[in-house]
């Protein structure tokens, strides 16, 4: 989620909504994360308990900012709302200290493990679509951010 170029200078008819997208997101992770600069950004969804589906009776998903950097390692797991694209819960800080391990659950989709215990299971797609966010819906294409996540997470997964 570059914001060093916008996508309106791309030429794609949906640059527009991206960018929105983008700030939207933005101020999720920068309003929580004290140094946001240091990170690559990336959308991501929370799988509700299985990789295949929803579980019945489970709230719907929530949305995930995903910030990391390779030096130092660290990844950063800041939950909002698909709907309102609002921060939706307490960041969580993954690095060398705390990781226990990162796994490929299912065609893009990740389990990553803390030494606490707690498993966080997303979903990473090179378009992450918010179709309920209000005058922010549409898309936000991702490809290449998409991509260098996972060679990240595959980094991570290896060490």
């Amino acid at each position: 989620m570059s914001s060093d170029v916008s996508t309106a200078e791309s030429g794609r008819p949906d640059a527009e909504s991206d960018d929105r997208l983008k700030a939207a997101l933005h101020r999720v992770f920068d309003g929580q994360i004290p140094n946001y600069g240091d990170y690559n950004l990336v959308c991501a969804t929370e799988c509700g308990g299985t990789v295949t589906g929803q579980v019945p009776g489970a709230p719907a998903p929530r949305g995930l900012v995903l910030g990391y950097r390779r030096r130092p390692v660290e990844l950063v797991l800041a939950p909002f709302d698909r709907t309102s694209l609002a921060p939706a819960g307490q960041p969580a800080t993954i690095d060398l200290t705390n990781l226990a391990y990162v796994t490929v659950v299912g065609q893009g989709a990740y389990d990553v493990a803390t030494s606490t215990g707690r498993v966080v299971t997303f979903t990473l797609r090179a378009d992450c679509a918010l179709p309920h966010a209000g005058a922010s819906a549409g898309t936000l294409h991702q490809e290449d951010d998409a991509a260098d996540l996972a060679a990240f997470l595959e980094e991570l997964a290896a060490l």
